[in-house]
């Protein structure tokens, strides 16, 4: 009978053991889940969004608050801190942008810039037969280029000569939920020099105000500012953020090429636009 008492005082002890031991790594497990969930911040200072790219405020954090984080979507981070819920651009936790300095949102969108062409399709031809797909591509890289200063996250169609199908450069941009869609071309006609000037497309009514506010900011450029104008064009028809395609110049054209083959004029091109975004996501 003791014998008995003692097997089953042991069992109970291991039992007892047992269950502390499942305890203990239910707890551990817990605190390393909620550490790894935290976020500190190491910007100056961010804006929490009501939504990703929404402009509403929730309220403002410094470096080293830490945060909450609940859930990540298309490049923003869903947070909790101090009773409050909101959004943040994931690219900007760990950078030096100070969103209390700043007159304008344009380091938090996200910006997909898409090459005309590329690859197997080059495009119209200039007259002496060099391809518009090439200077697509120098376009978009100097806009590139130019927009990484900001802060902004940037994201290429193509990055060098390949081929994208048109489905798949809307898609790219509404995949990333990209908040804004550029699309470098240039133009041509049946008959080499009998057009010239650039001209901004939009397909969607939202898309308007942005393509307006790009075409004013390109009137300096030497080449006519021809407006802008509807377009049924699948790269911005098929976007669902504020897109816009940008026909700047005319490939065929002897006067426009000259331009469009000059680094001084895409320079030129990507500075304006640049200046554009600025004045357009200060007020959107």
């Amino acid at each position: 009978m003791q014998r008995r008492k003692k097997r089953v005082n042991r069992l109970r002890l291991f039992q007892l053991l047992l269950l502390l031991v499942i305890c203990g790594a239910f707890w551990l497990g817990i605190d390393h889940y909620r550490q790894r969930q935290q976020i500190t911040i190491t910007a100056p200072a961010l804006i929490v969004r009501s939504a990703p790219n929404s402009s509403r405020e929730v309220t403002t954090i410094t470096k080293n608050t830490t945060v909450t984080r609940l859930k990540q979507r298309k490049g923003w981070v869903k947070i909790f801190y101090r009773g409050k819920i909101g959004w943040l651009p994931t690219w900007l936790i760990h950078s030096q942008y100070d969103a209390t300095k700043a007159t304008d949102r344009l380091a938090e969108q996200t910006i997909v810039i898409d090459a005309g062409h590329g690859g197997s399709d080059s495009g119209a031809l200039a007259t002496n037969g060099t391809y518009e797909k090439y200077y697509t591509l120098k376009m978009a890289q100097a806009l590139a280029t130019k927009l990484k200063t900001s802060a902004a996250r940037v994201i290429m169609t193509r990055s060098h000569d390949q081929s994208v199908a048109l489905r798949q450069r809307p898609a790219l941009a509404n995949q990333v939920g990209a908040s804004l869609f550029i699309s470098f071309h240039f133009d041509s006609t049946p008959e080499a020099d009998t057009a010239s000037g650039f001209t901004t497309y939009y397909y969607h009514a939202a898309s308007k105000k942005f393509a307006q506010t790009l075409s004013q900011q390109l009137n300096s450029l030497a080449l006519t500012n021809r407006g802008t104008a509807y377009g049924n064009f699948q790269v911005i028809r098929d976007s669902t953020m504020p897109a816009v395609l940008l026909e700047m110049g005319y490939i065929n054209d002897t006067t426009d090429y000259q331009s469009i083959s000059s680094a001084s004029y895409q320079q030129q091109v990507a500075q304006l636009i640049y200046q554009g975004l600025q004045k357009y996501t200060a007020t959107n």
